[in-house]
């Protein structure tokens, strides 16, 4: 489905972070998104689907993106992924989805996605609070921002190599975050006037 028109339908899909996690007041930046266009003009509105899933990665996206997207009927396409993926476990040191596996997971991503919508946005998650990320406090799984940094690389340039939009997202300072890891209301806002400002621009909103 390519069409120049404004999308009626934008599905999100990414990891805890964009499902919502602790933001005890609007319930993550893809929820304010909604917010933001669910009390407009019925031919202004559109519809934002968040399936998103804690734990999410690019390999989760690969497994969900197809049904989930054809049967929303989706016009457009947001990812925020990379962030488990650059996760390793501290007992082995193995990444969660190891680099170049990412890379492959993004160049088969885009594939499909451009088979559903020439709309399609990636954007990363710049930044962690390692003083509480070394390991998390729920599991032996360790986020550095050198990591994190590291893969938002690799997704900024499979964007490029396929001229698919890539939202370079804001580092978040330490006081943004709930627990090192995950935005808190404040993080979220400013995740969300990123996007809004991105989205009005590309006029998907």
């Amino acid at each position: 489905m390519h069409t120049a028109k404004k999308p009626e339908s934008i599905c999100v899909f990414g990891d805890s972070t964009s499902w919502g996690a602790w933001d005890m007041q609007k319930g993550g930046w893809v929820n304010r998104l909604w917010f933001c266009v669910a009390n407009r003009p019925r031919k202004e509105y559109v519809e934002v689907y968040n399936l998103s899933i804690s734990g999410g990665t690019t390999e989760t996206i690969l497994e969900r993106l197809e049904s989930e997207s054809t049967v929303r009927e989706a016009d457009a396409l947001i990812f925020q992924t990379g962030g488990n993926d650059a996760s390793y476990y501290g007992s082995s040191g193995d990444f969660m989805v190891p680099i170049e596996k990412f890379r492959e997971n993004l160049e088969e991503i885009i594939k499909r996605a451009q088979k559903i919508t020439d709309k399609i946005m990636f954007m990363d998650l710049k930044n962690c609070d390692e003083s509480k990320t070394m390991p998390v406090s729920w599991i032996d799984i360790y986020y550095t921002n050198k990591n994190i940094q590291r893969y938002s690389s690799v997704m900024q340039e499979m964007c490029q190599k396929h001229s698919v939009h890539f939202l370079d997202t804001v580092a978040l300072n330490n006081e943004d975050f709930e627990d090192g890891l995950h935005p808190n209301a404040m993080g979220h806002q400013k995740i969300f006037e990123q996007v809004k400002d991105f989205l009005e621009k590309q006029d998907w909103i």
